[in-house]
């Protein structure tokens, strides 16, 4: 998206607007979205939202018409986010929050990120804006498959899953916000909320910006591909090194230094422009990220209570979607302002601070193990 946005002449405030647009409606929606997964399991929601993004996203190239574009944007955001919502919540009412099955998870959700940028940078290079795009519509279509194979079971019971979903079950209630509000509050849920953010607003800025950077230094669409692969193969491995891990380093500590870890080393790609430095930096960056993922799960299950886990899960969907539309938008309107580099540096600052804070909030609650 950052790419096409860049062949339309677009400028940074622009592109940061239509990248932060995917996220507005699971922000408002995820926590209903959650809700009916604790009452009617999450299969059925992640199949229809998977045909949405199937939907959305061959659409891409024909609408150029900027709100037609923003629109889709918020559509395939929220088939995208709903799916992955189901999935965190399957994970969560069948692997009981073990930090060993989640990095086990986190590993196979990385090997998605390791095969699908070079083959859409491939398709981009080769084929242009509808190869590009073509690649992205059969990749939801996997999600989709994925989805419809997977089991229906309810964190309620099996009896919530006797009859269909009505129409009144669609229309959002305010006791499961309110719910939603009050988890939330739990010290340990409030950690990994904070976190959330800070994390995945550097993942915003390498799925936004990162690319953007690289193309205005003469990067071409395969090689930047390679690149973010390069964070997903290390991301996969370092995933598996979290049992280990926090055998020595206590889980809340080794969250917050492994996101420290993928702020630090995606901030600094402005200082560089050799092909082999970025590497390692990506590189880097996806060892934090490998490791900060699963114990984000396995925190989240422990954090909502086996009959929340919708809830739970959507509650940090939440976060992920205010980080992940504030990021970019920022960086686009210091960009406008400044330069591109600086937007880097100023969030990555900000983001650094945010963990400074969390820190301090962990050090004086002691008695939270997880």
């Amino acid at each position: 998206m950052p790419l096409w946005l860049h062949g339309q002449n677009a400028s940074a405030a622009t592109v940061g607007l239509v990248i932060g647009a995917r996220h507005i409606l699971p922000f408002f929606f995820a926590i209903h979205g959650g809700a009916l997964m604790d009452r009617f399991g999450p299969r059925r929601l992640m199949v229809w939202c998977c045909l949405l993004s199937i939907f959305a996203i061959p659409l891409f190239p024909v609408v150029v018409w900027l709100p037609g574009v923003f629109l889709l944007q918020m559509l395939n955001g929220y088939g995208s986010a709903i799916g992955w919502l189901g999935a965190q919540t399957q994970f969560g009412l069948h692997m009981r929050g073990s930090h060993k099955l989640a990095g086990r998870f986190a590993f196979i959700l990385r090997m998605g990120s390791f095969i699908g940028p070079p083959i859409a940078g491939l398709a981009w290079d080769h084929f242009g804006t509808f190869g590009g795009f073509t690649v992205l519509t059969l990749w939801a279509v996997g999600t989709f498959v994925s989805a419809y194979f997977a089991p229906n079971t309810s964190a309620r019971g099996s009896g919530a899953l006797a009859r269909n979903l009505r129409f009144a079950d669609f229309m959002p209630r305010i006791s499961d916000y309110s719910a939603a509000l009050r988890m939330a509050a739990l010290p340990g849920m409030t950690i990994v909320l904070m976190v959330t953010v800070i994390r995945i607003g550097a993942s915003s800025v390498q799925d936004s910006f990162y690319p953007l950077y690289l193309t205005t230094i003469g990067f071409s669409a395969t090689q930047i591909g390679i690149l973010v692969t390069v964070s997903s193969a290390v991301a996969a491995a370092g995933a598996l090194l979290v049992g280990p891990v926090v055998r020595i380093v206590p889980p809340i500590w080794t969250l917050i230094l492994s996101s420290a870890v993928s702020v630090i080393f995606v901030a600094v790609t402005p200082l560089l422009t050799a092909f082999p430095a970025l590497a390692v930096t990506s590189a880097l960056r996806g060892l934090g990220m490998g490791l900060s993922q699963p114990l984000m799960l396995s925190m989240l299950i422990e954090a909502s209570g086996r009959k929340a886990q919708g809830i739970g899960a959507a509650l940090r969907t939440t976060a992920n979607r205010a980080a992940a539309a504030i990021t970019p938008t920022s960086m686009g309107v210091v960009a406008s302002i400044s330069t591109l580099a600086t937007s880097f540096f100023m969030v990555g600052g900000v983001m650094l601070v945010g963990l400074a804070v969390i820190s301090i909030y962990v050090r004086r609650r002691p008695h939270l193990t997880y």
